[in-house]
């Protein structure tokens, strides 16, 4: 989904380093051979063309979706990877995790939802200033129903 043209355009973006996806690949592929080796009990394995393609495909996949990882942020809005919210509008803020990173649950007074993850948005100043000054403007305005541990860790 693509945020509408008279929301505005992009204001600040923030992508991921071109190191994690391959650091993620490398890891994942690591992980694929301790399996296969642990599986087979030994080396045999590495005879098996079947499985070489399981254990290169894996790690393919990871860097390729790892690499899609970008924040964008306009005046009234942030998006990540395809789903976005209108910061201004936001009617529920929830503390969560995805994977080892914290995230929030942002649902906006349209329906749209994301889940940010801080740390991406955090990783530009300006990007984080135009996200957290609408989501005190949400909670501000009163529509905003937000969770304990929500305004704990975004300090709102």
């Amino acid at each position: 989904m693509i945020v509408p043209v008279d929301m505005g355009r992009p204001l600040e973006w923030c992508e991921a380093s071109k190191q994690h996806p391959r650091e993620g690949a490398a890891f994942y592929f690591c992980f694929m051979l301790m399996c296969a080796t642990f599986v087979y009990r030994g080396f045999d394995w590495i005879y098996d063309w079947v499985l070489w393609a399981f254990v290169v495909a894996i790690p393919v996949l990871v860097y390729f979706d790892m690499r899609k990882d970008r924040v964008l942020a306009g005046a009234h809005w942030v998006q990540e990877r395809n789903k976005w919210v209108s910061t201004y509008e936001l009617v529920e803020i929830r503390s969560t995790t995805s994977g080892y990173n914290r995230a929030s649950k942002l649902v906006d007074a349209h329906g749209n939802k994301l889940t940010l993850i801080l740390r991406n948005a955090q990783e530009n100043p300006k990007l984080w200033d135009l996200v957290y000054n609408g989501i005190v403007y949400s909670v501000a305005s009163g529509n905003c129903d937000i969770s304990r541990a929500a305004r704990r860790i975004l300090k709102v």
